[in-house]
This record gives structure tokens, C-alpha cells and sequence, in this order.
């Protein structure tokens, strides 16, 4: 069940990041969009004043489009004119102050208009943006063929306002859909993981109750052959018997073991500092005659003084396992490598692979 729920986590926090990551990518394409868009209409109206010598015509409107479709400002409206607020400064080529438009703004003087104009000259850049209290404004410094400087300085808090609206609203749209995905697919997932889990809790069902029900009757194979031993004496048959049933007998108890292993929690778990060098030398040394009765040799090469933070109760079967078989399926007259190294981060008990299990698999 641990494994299950740890899957069905790591598969929930895949999606989930899955789906921030493309959420989050739309949203930043869209508000990117939609700011360039403002940049894009300012600088358009900036270059409409200055076309017309700092001043918007009664009469007309700008006409125009962009990459980013047209922009709002460029229908046909009368009210266009009223609407845009700015000012405009006309300087000459030895810095002095031809002429001053305050018409169509009131936050600004004609003394505050002239020093607002000097401070964008000096910043050498022909348009940018400042902020004067609370308001956003955007600047365009055009030449003419005279030599004179038009400075257009227009208010864009709305445009900006409206841009700061936009990017809150859909933050807050992605992050709600983002909750309302995860609710949703939580849901879905349990509903998807349930046959697997179903299929597992049967699995381990069977070779539970397959492991007790052959115990019965390898059993009474065992209580006969040894009655038939101390009747007739012991022979080669009822040696073999014997030793088939014993090995029989702990590949049930193997099963079941690992099969209990599984259903395991970590509460359930006493995790220690154990010796692992300790540990693996014991189990080497336990199968170490077991090898030489069957003509094969064991080798250890052990690093001392390994220790991890384990249940030692599991490390010792699980290494139990990991040599029986290793003993079992090693080529008659074969050498069974033990290599226990430790690295920076990572512990590596090395057995070797028996060619006997590899013909078997294949």
C-alpha cells in the first residue's frame, strides 16, 4: 500500500506541475501580450502628437494597426481628442523654449511642463516613462528639420491601470483553476488507482493463503520420508526428498516474508543504525559451508564499519534472500563475489548474476 500511495503522490505532483508549468506559460504569454500591446498604442499616440506638432486635430483621428491588431484608440471617435491627456514643449537648438501646449492636462504648470521637459533631455533617451505621485506618464523627444526638439509628455495611468487589472484577474483565474484541477484529478486518480490496488490486495491474498495451504502438505511429506527413514534407515532418495522439501519450505517462507514486507508501514518499522558490514559477514559466513558442500567458493569483500540507519530485522532477511540465491544458482565449481562498497551517498551490495538464472529468464 506504501508503494501505491507513494506512486499515486509522485503521479498527482507530476500532473499538478505539468499543468502549473502550462498555466503559468499561457498566462505570462497572454499579460506579455497585453503589455507590449499598451507599449505599443502609447508609442503610436506619442508619434500621432508629434506628427502633429504636439497637438491632437479636432477633426480626425490616428489611423493605424500593429502586430498586436489594432489599437483601441484608432476607431473613428470625436472624443479621441478630449480624451488624451498631455503636453507638449517645443525646444530649440540652443535650449530655449519656443513654445508650451498645457491645453490638454491640468496636473502640470508651465514651469513644472518646461522642468519635466529638461529632466527627459538629460536622460538622453528620445522616449521612456516616469511617475509623478501616483500617476504613470510616458515621454517621445522628436527632431525636427529645424533642428528643434518636440517633447510629448502624455498620461498613461488608465492604460497601465487597466494592464495591472488584467495581469490580477487572470493570476487569480490560473490559480483557481489550478486548485480546481488538482480537487478534480485527486478525485479521478483515486477512482483509476483503486483496480490496482484491488489487484495487489489480491495478489498478496494468494500467495498468502498458497503459502499456508502447500505448508500442509510438504508437511506430511516431510513426516513420512523421515517415518520411512527410521523404518528402512536413510538413503539417497529420501535424502533428496528431504532436501527438495526443506528448500521448498523456504521458498514458501520467502514469499510470505516478502509479501509481509510489502504491508509494512513505516510505523511499523524499527529503524537503528545497524552495521551493515557486520550484518552481510554474518549471512556470508552462515552459507559459506553451504557453498563448499556444493563445490562452490565464497568470497567477501567488505568495507568495515558501514553503517545506515535501517530495520535490522529487514536488512538481515533481505540479504539472507539476496545470498541463498546467489548460492543456489551459481555454476557448479563458481566463485560467489560478496561486495559491499560505500560511496559518497549510496551503499552497493554487489552479488554476481548467475548464468543459470539468466538461461532460466530467457
Amino acid at each position: 500500500m506504501n508503494m501505491i500511495k507513494n506512486l499515486r503522490r509522485k503521479f498527482i505532483l507530476a500532473a499538478t506541475a505539468a499543468v502549473v508549468i502550462i498555466v503559468v506559460g499561457a498566462l505570462g504569454l497572454i499579460n506579455t501580450i497585453v503589455y507590449m500591446r499598451m507599449h505599443v498604442q502609447i508609442e503610436s499616440i506619442l508619434s500621432y502628437i508629434s506628427q502633429n506638432g504636439g497637438r491632437v486635430p479636432l477633426e480626425k483621428t490616428p489611423h493605424g494597426s500593429s502586430w498586436f491588431g489594432d489599437t483601441d484608440w484608432s476607431d473613428d471617435t470625436p472624443e479621441f481628442s478630449y480624451q488624451t491627456r498631455f503636453f507638449s514643449v517645443l525646444v530649440n537648438p540652443e535650449g530655449y523654449v519656443e513654445n508650451i501646449n498645457i491645453k490638454n492636462i491640468a496636473a502640470f504648470t508651465e514651469d513644472e511642463a518646461i522642468q519635466y521637459a529638461r529632466s527627459t533631455v538629460q536622460e538622453g533617451k528620445s522616449r521612456g516613462f516616469f511617475k509623478k505621485g501616483r500617476a504613470s506618464y510616458a515621454y517621445m523627444i522628436t527632431k525636427d528639420q529645424t533642428g528643434n526638439f518636440l517633447i510629448v509628455i502624455m498620461d498613461y495611468t488608465r492604460d497601465i491601470g487597466a494592464v495591472a487589472s488584467f495581469v490580477r484577474y487572470s493570476v487569480s483565474f490560473g490559480f483557481i483553476c489550478i486548485l480546481l484541477y488538482i480537487f478534480v484529478f485527486v478525485a479521478l486518480c483515486n477512482m483509476a488507482v483503486k483496480p490496482f490496488v484491488r489487484n495487489m490486495e489480491n495478489q498478496k491474498r494468494f500467495i498468502t493463503n498458497a503459502g499456508h495451504e502447500l505448508k500442509t502438505p510438504i508437511a506430511i511429506i516431510s513426516a513420512n520420508t523421515e517415518a520411512m527413514e527410521f523404518i528402512n534407515g536413510k538413503n539417497q532418495w529420501t535424502g533428496n526428498i528431504l532436501k527438495q522439501v526443506q528448500r521448498l519450505s523456504k521458498l514458501i517462507n520467502d514469499l510470505i516474508m516478502l509479501s509481509k514486507m510489502e504491508e509494512r508501514s513505516q510505523l511499523d518499522l524499527t529503524i537503528t543504525k545497524i552495521n551493515m558490514a557486520e550484518t552481510v559477514t554474518a549471512v556470508a559466513e552462515s552459507f559459506r559451508q553451504m557453498a563448499a558442500d556444493q563445490g562452490k567458493k565464497l568470497v567477501c569483500h567488505i568495507t568495515p564499519m558501514v553503517y545506515v540507519n535501517a530495520d535490522a530485522k529487514c536488512v538481515y532477511e533481505l540479504v539472507n534472500i539476496l545470498v541463498d540465491n546467489a548460492v543456489k544458482y551459481c555454476d557448479d565449481k563458481g566463485v560467489i563475489d560478496i561486495n559491499l562498497k560505500k560511496g559518497k551517498k549510496i551503499l552497493a551490495l554487489l552479488l554476481p548474476l548467475p548464468i543459470l538464472m539468466q538461461r532460466e529468464q530467457l
